[in-house]
């Protein structure tokens, strides 16, 4: 999971990443999407058209733009963050890990 600016750089994120590590196979973004952009109301700046991927974004957006993350309160990030894990928590899973590690403590 990760959150980047909405911006030719920040989409092109996912794509970095996998090709350098190469060691995870999928990966979600959190943050910034178009429609994060717009129901927030953050507000745009022009994009960078010297980038190599704006002609990309344009294809695929009508327009360069470029909103950074930081645009987006400290309290909605952590928030949708939390949305996002949630659909992956076991609360069970956790409570056996939380139990373990007491039973490990105990015997240290």
């Amino acid at each position: 999971m990760y959150a980047g600016d909405f911006d030719p750089s920040g989409e092109d994120i996912e794509r970095d990443f996998l090709d350098r590590t190469g060691c995870f196979h999928l990966t979600l973004r959190v943050a910034l999407l178009e429609s994060q952009v717009l129901a927030y109301d953050l507000p745009p700046a022009m994009g960078k058209a010297t980038d190599a991927r704006a002609r990309g974004v344009v294809e695929r957006h009508g327009e360069l733009i470029q909103v950074e993350l930081d645009a987006l309160p400290p309290d909605t990030l952590r928030d949708l963050f939390t949305t996002a894990l949630d659909a992956y928590w076991d609360p069970d899973a956790y409570e056996v890990a939380l139990q373990r590690e007491r039973e490990d403590l105990d015997n240290l």
